[in-house]
């Protein structure tokens, strides 16, 4: 039989897309499933439509916070809870393909620290879909370090910024209890992820390999009404803290390759966030207050020009 694997959802006033969401998990090809959703006290009737949902399978387990601690605390009390082999993270404004767990937990072998795959990234307001991330992950040579793979993962490919689109060990998980960092709003999962993969790291030293499923299985999409990114990535200041938690995860015996490796990832950083302010739907005075006249600028041409 296979593994039960443990489905996390954090729920907060997203109710209706949330059971389409587990609609689509209740016709997985992958059946032996355990999908935990907590309600993170949602305001609207959330909760009351997650209750009718599980009703008729009991695969499905409601928690009802009593409390908003945000998504990240949610994500958490579901990892205590979880008793899949496997865990995968998925947003409840997001979905996902019928065959997404299936194809990820075949994609596993025993040197695999975790599976991902790729993205159909949907842009509501511009009415616009791309798929990404279905290109062939770049290998570690033998002679490279692990945190320099990673490194350079992060600044070529970006597979590897965001908790879903991914199947993880759970063992690994409560072994090394990685957590995401309730003190954060903007990248904790960037900062999960490679928690998770130096656990991976020390768990099995020759364990480095990233199964990839070259599909668009994980529907992400971008500018929800509930979505916080859209506001948290405007601030530089948020970009600056992911960073510092980059560093601090690379720690004090960083190589010169690192070095220089971590110089264009803040660089690639920036960009981003220039990037992030000009497709917001703010006015041109009001994104002057995240980014410079010269910067805002070139960042709105570049905008227009990729659309």
């Amino acid at each position: 039989m296979n593994p039960l694997i443990s489905i996390i959802i954090p729920v907060y006033n997203t109710g209706k897309s949330a059971q389409k969401l587990l609609d689509i998990l209740k016709k997985s090809t992958y059946q032996n499933l355990e999908i935990i959703c907590v309600d993170d006290c949602s305001t609207d009737n959330s909760l009351e439509l997650l209750q009718k949902s599980a009703k008729n399978d009991d695969r499905v387990k409601i928690i009802a916070s009593p409390k908003n601690h945000g998504a990240a605390a949610a994500r958490n009390l579901s990892i205590t809870k979880a008793h899949g082999e496997y865990i995968s993270f998925i947003d409840s404004d997001d979905e996902i393909s019928t065959d997404f767990i299936e194809k990820l937990y075949h994609a596993l072998d025993q040197k695999s620290a975790l599976s991902v795959c790729g993205f159909r990234y949907n842009r509501l307001n511009q009415k616009k879909s791309k798929q990404v991330f279905l290109s062939p992950l770049k290998k570690r040579h033998q002679k490279v370090a692990q945190q320099t793979y990673i490194l350079d993962l992060l600044l070529h490919d970006g597979r590897l910024y965001s908790s879903v689109n991914k199947l993880y060990r759970t063992n690994l998980i409560k072994k090394f209890k990685i957590k995401f960092d309730e003190k954060l709003n903007f990248a904790e999962d960037t900062k999960f992820v490679l928690e998770y993969l130096r656990a991976c790291f020390r768990n099995n030293p020759n364990s480095s390999d990233i199964a990839t499923v070259l599909e668009p299985l994980y529907i992400y999409n971008f500018g929800t009404l509930t979505s916080t990114v859209k506001n948290s990535s405007l601030s530089w200041d948020n970009w600056q803290k992911s960073y510092t938690n980059l560093k601090k995860w690379l720690g004090n015996h960083a190589s010169a390759e690192d070095q220089k490796l971590l110089k264009k990832i803040l660089w690639r950083w920036k960009i981003s966030h220039a990037l992030a302010v000009a497709r917001s739907p703010k006015t041109f005075r009001q994104k002057l207050s995240y980014v410079n006249l010269p910067t805002l600028i070139i960042a709105e041409i570049v905008v227009k020009f990729r659309n």
